[in-house]
């Protein structure tokens, strides 16, 4: 068996695997899509592949056509290596008890902005005015034009300083560059959908592209009126977005468990140092809530398990999640098992020390400040969360994957919660868990185990400029944490507020000389702390 469109001719040989394949005739659509383009997608990783490309391939199969060009922009090895191979097809891998397996189609083209053709074909569809939406998973550094200290990164400043009709290297450039495409050939309008996994993406991309044109605006390269048309909400909509779905990287045992089931095709390449597949495990549990901000013609989200709804029931879902009954405990485990060579998410919640962290992460620090959304029970959600979603054996997530972009992460994830402690005159005093993450963050830092082997820390933007701090000191050395940590704990981008004008800076200053002793004090202070 092979995952192609050719494949898919004798559908025999995958229901005799119990693999459901798509409802409509993929070629076909494929070769209308090219003709009729109609949904942009940028970012087409794993969690869109396995969760808004199956809301996409539900809708073709009940005739209601909307198809997604797929945009790759950072290696093009990803379409030579993950999408071009398997016709743009997906294989589906919902891990659980019982695992349940899905060709998933939904993409009609797949483009990389790295390519000339490509690019040129790209401004092709942002000027037709039957293209009304664009979506978005790249991650929260994808929308970063400025640095830790809110200067524009360089290569911003390049982009602006270049034709904005042209080529732009900058993800929020090239976005805004598109816009102005579209902008001179007809203006039409355009819905911008961030289904990114972080606090107001929608805003956060407006806040990007909108710097990004007035720089041009500024140098007389744009005209005025293309500002005011980003600007106005019923020409080009960016709702905010809450995303939830579990998807880790592919796994040996479910690409092994594949060619159990006769998949010629289902092994794991690298792009770089990430693997890639013709395959996505995820869990079973998924949310998508958008906020119902629109100004063009739109996907039917809400037909296919998508909420739309207001804004305000779009924040109170989105700081349950993201704030409190999810992403921190997901970071909290990720650098704690990094620096104790947990390989999974789910062998971390069998140790006792770190499940009563997160517990108390989650029930004692976070929960008394969140919302209740309405659409969800917020307790009911993170025991959802506590006792199904991150215990799942079937669900193998690596801590190193949860851990890359944490710097971008810490000021929504906790300090969100650090802000709400202060706006409501609580005691940050009270608070343990998340100044020991804080310590232990900046302990991963270092690059060093608890056994004391040296590890590399996953991506981060600011990772280089963060680890010059905590260059040279040695488990057991004598430092001067106050000294070490005053420029990263002071950084309010990083943490959302200045620790220094709180009680956790001294407390994160403790705790990581305590983390620092010798070998085997982060198990021995995350013992201690939570007993």
């Amino acid at each position: 068996m092979k995952l192609n469109l050719e494949a898919l001719k004798d559908a025999s040989a995958f229901e005799k695997q119990g693999i459901q394949l798509p409802g409509y005739d993929v070629a076909a659509m494929q070769a209308k899509a090219k003709t009729n383009p109609k949904w942009v997608h940028f970012g087409p990783g794993n969690i869109f592949r396995v969760f808004i490309q199956r809301v996409a391939d539900d809708m073709l199969a009940d005739g209601k056509e909307w198809p997604i060009t797929g945009v790759v922009l950072t290696n093009p090895e990803e379409i030579d290596k993950q999408l071009a191979p398997f016709d743009l097809l997906t294989l589906g891998v919902i891990l659980s008890k019982d695992r349940t397996i899905r060709v998933l189609g939904g993409l009609g083209e797949a483009l990389t902005s790295r390519r000339e053709e490509d690019f040129k074909r790209l401004v092709q569809i942002f000027k037709d005015p039957g293209m009304t939406t664009m979506s978005f998973t790249v991650t929260e550094k994808g929308y970063a034009i400025h640095d830790s200290h809110g200067e524009l990164l360089d290569i911003v400043k390049e982009d602006i300083d270049s034709d904005p009709c042209g080529y732009l290297k900058n993800t929020m450039s090239l976005t805004a560059g598109l816009l102005y495409n579209r902008y001179k050939a007809n203006a039409a309008p355009i819905n911008m959908v961030s289904t990114d996994n972080f606090s107001h993406n929608g805003d956060k991309l407006r806040d990007s592209v909108l710097t990004v044109a007035k720089g041009w605006q500024a140098k007389g390269a744009v005209e005025d009126g293309f500002v005011e048309w980003l600007k106005d909400g019923s020409k080009v909509a960016f709702p905010i977005s809450v995303i939830d779905k579990i998807t880790p990287r592919p796994s040996e045992e479910v690409s092994e468990y594949l060619a159990g089931l006769g998949f010629e095709d289902m092994g794991i390449d690298h792009v770089g140092r990430k693997p890639v597949a013709g395959f996505v495990n995820a869990e079973p549990t998924e949310y998508l809530i958008i906020e119902d901000k629109f100004a063009a013609p739109r996907p039917p989200f809400e037909d296919y398990g998508v909420y739309i709804t207001d804004r305000e029931t779009c924040d109170k879902f989105e700081r349950m999640k993201v704030t409190t009954c999810l992403n921190p405990l997901h970071t909290a485990l990720a650098v704690s098992g990094c620096l104790l060579h947990f390989p999974t998410i789910d062998s971390e919640m069998r140790d006792a020390d770190l499940a009563k962290m997160v517990s108390i992460l989650s029930y004692k620090e976070s929960l008394p400040v969140v919302t209740d959304p309405g659409i969800v029970n917020p307790e009911e959600f993170l025991r959802e969360v506590l006792e199904v979603r991150f215990p799942n054996a079937a669900l193998p997530d690596n801590p190193a994957r949860i851990a890359m972009d944490t710097s971008q992460k810490l000021p929504i994830r906790f300090g969100e919660t650090i802000k709400e402690y202060i706006k409501r005159e609580m005691d940050l005093n009270e608070l343990k868990v998340i100044p020991l993450v804080f310590a232990l963050w900046v302990r991963y830092l270092m690059g060093v185990a608890d056994d004391g082997e040296p590890f590399t820390p996953s991506s981060d933007p600011l990772l280089e400029e963060l680890q010059k701090h905590v260059e040279g000191i040695n488990l057991g050395d004598s430092v001067d944490a106050h000294a070490v940590l005053k420029p990263i704990l002071s950084n309010a981008n990083i943490f959302g507020v200045d620790l220094y004008t709180t009680p956790l800076a001294e407390k994160v200053e403790k705790l990581f000389t305590r983390l620092i002793a010798a070998p085997g004090a982060v198990r021995t202070t995350i013992h201690e702390e939570i007993n």
